[in-house]
């Protein structure tokens, strides 16, 4: 019995660490030649495995493709919520999240890549790929409730929230990704904190609560 349990515990390492391999080779593969290029092959050969070890773990590229978005995504939105709530004012929590956002994407080249060539999969192909489209709605959701807690407006309508949430993200993945651009790939600067600070500043001004003077008239 112990025997039994000992050779188990030895395969679920294998293909744990089996996993992780194509995982890493996914991401590397996929920053290196890009989304549409990258073939299964590429990957199985970065990874040092079988196409059979690619097909027990992933039944296709999109599902491996998927699983990258999936915890890149939650990456960014672990982060966000971890700011939301932290500062003095509406500026500086909005400040806050989204240099959340921006630390996660700048020390992730490959999830920059990944994350802007699936957008664009999805805006040439709006009725496919569903499941790929509801991590970014996931995604856009998370930051939306982030961003009603950071102004303390816990009732700013789903449209409003929404139109705000696309707007932080794509500052935060915009940015980079032109940075990136601009320098020939070899960027993955983070934008000046002044520039973050007033971009979270003018959405505060617009968004935040205001309150009225002791007299009850409104404020000029």
């Amino acid at each position: 019995m112990a025997e039994a349990a000992l050779r188990q515990n030895r395969a679920n390492r294998r293909r744990a660490q089996s996993f992780e391999h194509l995982v890493q080779a996914g991401l590397a593969v996929i920053s290196r030649r890009g989304l549409y290029e990258t073939t299964i092959e590429h990957i199985t050969e970065a990874a040092d495995v079988g196409k059979g070890t690619f097909y027990a773990h992933f039944p296709s590229k999109e599902d491996l493709v998927h699983h990258l978005v999936h915890h890149g995504l939650d990456e960014l939105i672990a982060a966000g919520r971890a700011e939301a709530l932290v500062g003095r004012t509406p500026a500086d929590r909005l400040a806050r999240l989204i240099r959340a956002q921006v630390r996660v994407l700048s020390r992730r080249r490959d999830l920059v890549i990944l994350l802007h060539q699936v957008r664009g999969v999805l805006i040439l192909q709006p009725e496919a790929r569903q499941r790929l489209r509801r991590e970014y709605q996931r995604y856009v959701q998370s930051l939306a409730e982030a961003c009603r807690q950071a102004l303390k407006r816990p009732r700013l309508g789903p449209a409003e929230a929404l139109d705000l949430a696309c707007a932080i993200a794509g500052f935060a993945a915009g940015t980079l990704s032109f940075d990136m651009l601009v320098r020939g790939g070899r960027g993955k600067q983070a934008p000046p904190g002044r520039l973050v600070k007033a971009f979270a500043s003018g959405i505060a001004a617009h968004y935040a609560p205001t309150r009225r003077p002791a007299n009850g008239s409104r404020p000029r």
